[in-house]
């Protein structure tokens, strides 16, 4: 059965180093930077809320776009962990 997922299952699996590989480099820089790398971890924790089954690969990208400095939250939307 084929799957809409935009990311194959084993991504969220690896999503710390992914997280760490864009995090890292981006700290290096100064906080206007940064805003292109905070925006795409806003889109990949929202599309985690939706298709990934893990709290922990969630807490990761939202830990990644806070030592960044984003204060946002990113809104809930229907999943596995749309109301955490």
């Amino acid at each position: 059965m084929p799957t809409s997922s935009a990311r194959p299952p084993d991504f969220w699996d690896t999503v710390a180093e992914h997280v760490t590989a864009k995090v890292e480099p981006a700290l290096r820089q100064k906080q206007r930077a940064r805003e292109p790398v905070i925006a795409y971890l806003r889109d990949l924790e929202a599309l985690a809320r939706r298709e990934c089954g893990s709290r922990e690969a969630i807490q990761i990208i939202a830990s990644g776009r806070r030592v960044l400095g984003d204060r946002e939250t990113v809104e809930p939307i229907d999943g596995p962990f749309s109301r955490t």
